[in-house]
């Protein structure tokens, strides 16, 4: 009877096992380097009051509770390597929180201005979408941060695609 039971006790624990490895190899390639779409928005009072964004990419990286964001404006983008960095423009690292929150630094490259402190939330989303006869599972995430006193907005994008 001990036996038995101790076996019973064994495969539970052991399907717990690999669930665990399952997740933790799925979260490291998630986390590994991507190339995201970025946008700010922020206030042009040089014109007067009005909104101006600004486009690019940003390189993301999350290894071990720390985010790591490089960025480049679309227009410092290299023409010949369309999924590479070109100049950096700003780069942004800190620590991302278990509920996603983020607390982070945030340097404006080549310029004086001193460096800021963001607040930021990651997100993601998987949604069921058919693509003609394919059936697929589309992984969307987003990174927002506010820049202080909430006159500039930085936003990340990345969607990924794969079959269900």
């Amino acid at each position: 009877m001990m036996g038995t039971s101790g076996s019973a006790r064994v495969a539970p624990i052991g399907g717990a096992i690999v669930v665990v490895f399952a997740l933790v190899a799925g979260v490291c390639s998630v986390h590994a380097a991507e190339l995201w779409d970025f946008i700010k928005v922020g206030k042009n009072v040089v014109k007067g009051p009005t909104w101006e964004s600004r486009s690019g990419k940003a390189v993301v990286e999350v290894k071990k509770g720390q985010i790591n964001i490089r960025v480049s404006y679309s227009d410092d983008l290299k023409s010949d390597a369309p999924d590479k960095l070109g100049r950096e423009s700003i780069k942004i690292s800190g620590k991302l929180g278990s509920d996603n929150s983020i607390q982070a630094i945030c340097v404006f490259l080549d310029t004086d201005a001193n460096p800021v402190k963001l607040t930021g939330r990651y997100m993601t989303r998987e949604e069921l979408e058919i693509w003609g006869d394919k059936r697929k599972i589309v992984t969307e995430k987003e990174i927002v941060f506010s820049h202080p006193p909430n006159f500039e907005f930085f936003g990340f994008l990345r969607q990924d695609a794969r079959d269900e």
